[in-house]
This record gives C-alpha cells, sequence and structure tokens, in this order.
C-alpha cells in the first residue's frame, strides 16, 4: 500500500478522488485517475475487487452482516455496540438474540436511556471524537430542527459502561458524516486493538463533511489499517462524482487481523 505525503494528497485532482481513496482504504494507492478508481470499486462480483479477507461465512444480521467464520465467530459471552438506530432494530435485536451483550446508541431518535430487552439496551448518547452535552448536529433527514446532542468518545463510552477490560466483537457505526471524527479518534487512542470486528457506513455529502477535513480523515482510515482491520465486504449505495453534487455512501465491514485472540 502506498501512502503518499500530505503534500501529494493535497494536489490530488479534486475532492472527489480525494473522497474515493478515503472511501475504499482496501486499495488507497494516491497516483490513480479519477476513473480508474471508479472502475475499481464499481465491479462488485467480478473478481476486480477482492476483499482483504476471505469469510468463508458471511451472515446478514438484520440490516448488516458479520463475519462468523471458523476464526470471526461471535457467540457468547459476546459485546455489540451499535451506533446509529433511527427505527431500525433488526442488527441490534438480532444480536441480542444470539446472547451477546448490545448496547444502542441514537441521540436523533427521542427516546430516553431503556433496555429494549433482556439483552438489548439503549442510551441515548450519540459517538463522535470529542465528549461534549451541547453537540448541535448538522441538518438532514434525521435531524429537521435546532436541537443539541450528548456525544461521547468510545473511550468515554466504555469506561461508562465499565467495559474497558473488555473486547468489542462488533463495532457497528451507521451516524450520518460523524463516523469520520469518530474512526479517527478510535484510532488514535488505539481502541481498535479491542475490535474484532468493524461495520460503518460511510458518508460524504456534497456540503459536509468540509472538504478541508478529509486529508485528516483519510489519516485517520490509514491509522485503523494500521491496527489490523481489513475488509471482507463492501457494498456501495450511492455514489456520484460531479464536483458540486458528488456524494458517496457504502457499507463496508472489517475484521481485525491483529486481533491478539485471533
Amino acid at each position: 500500500m502506498a501512502v503518499g505525503s500530505r503534500a501529494v494528497v493535497t494536489a490530488l485532482a479534486g475532492a472527489a478522488l480525494l473522497a474515493v481513496v478515503v472511501l475504499y482504504t482496501s486499495r488507497d494507492q494516491i497516483g490513480y485517475t479519477k476513473n480508474t478508481i471508479m472502475r475499481m470499486i464499481s465491479s462488485e462480483g467480478t473478481g476486480r475487487n477482492p476483499p482483504e479477507y476471505t469469510c468463508s461465512k458471511i451472515e446478514r444480521k438484520g440490516s448488516w452482516h458479520i463475519c462468523n467464520d471458523g476464526t470471526f465467530n461471535v457467540k457468547p459471552p459476546c459485546l455489540v455496540y451499535s451506533f446509529g438506530i433511527w427505527k431500525d432494530w433488526s442488527f441490534d435485536d438480532a444480536m441480542g438474540n444470539v446472547g451477546c451483550e448490545v448496547h444502542s446508541f441514537d441521540p436523533s431518535i427521542g427516546k430516553a436511556s431503556f433496555n429494549r430487552s433482556k439483552n438489548v439496551h439503549f442510551h441515548d448518547l450519540g459517538l463522535s471524537g470529542k465528549d461534549s452535552d451541547t453537540y448541535v448536529p448538522t441538518k438532514d433527514i434525521y435531524v429537521n430542527k435546532t436541537t443539541t446532542w450528548k456525544i461521547r468518545r468510545l473511550k468515554t463510552i466504555m469506561e461508562m459502561l465499565g467495559h474497558t477490560k473488555r473486547h468489542l466483537d462488533i463495532l457497528k457505526i451507521d451516524i450520518e458524516t460523524s463516523e469520520w471524527p469518530a474512526v479517527k479518534d478510535i484510532a488514535a487512542s488505539g481502541l481498535f486493538s479491542k475490535v474484532r470486528q468493524f461495520a460503518v457506513e460511510w458518508h460524504l455529502f456534497p456540503t459536509y463533511p468540509n472538504k478541508s477535513e478529509y486529508i485528516g480523515f483519510y489519516a485517520g482510515v490509514i491509522a485503523m489499517k494500521k491496527q489490523g482491520l481489513r475488509t471482507f465486504r463492501e457494498k456501495f449505495k450511492s455514489r456520484n462524482y460531479a464536483e458540486k453534487t458528488f456524494h458517496l455512501q457504502a457499507d463496508v465491514n472489517y475484521v481485525n487481523m491483529l486481533y491478539k485472540g485471533i
């Protein structure tokens, strides 16, 4: 994997190109033209874009997927953190039915913390790269008026729940661009070493995050990769590379090849 200097990244031809490089981290060689990278990430099932880890048993759990092969199988006493619920509890409930201890987080749904079931516990908190009780989220399809949320770093949440000596069997994040600062912070704190599987929906929208932040986000993803995260599945939901309207949305699943328990 060839990683260029900050100056090289800055000089890349357009924000859309950088966005693609950031998203598809399993083939992030700087220097490809935009068209080449588009071909690399748009040929699902053709063998042109193989995952970095071949999971022999990918299972669907609600709206998400997990690797359940002999190396990364998920079984009790498993611990799952799920950030971003909205109205879809299918993944959280499915993992609870497996027997995992599941902690679900979403400040956007207007619910106080509660126990959804014996194994699924909801927290009125969001995830980001900092701790704040007065975070003002960007208005989007989920947020239609100005409001404030409580957000926390992953490190803070694990301390709060008494999980500092445990690993996360699955960390799932779907939080509408807040994944970028969260991933950067998780990598900086070294906590990906405690994550066996990571499922994330990456987002980039025309007006946010600010393009000036892309280089920092890219560095965060590279740091994540250095801590062992490798793709076993990816699914692009939308992508538009026009300069004024570009957006990207992709579900990507990783396993941690450097996790000490394997």
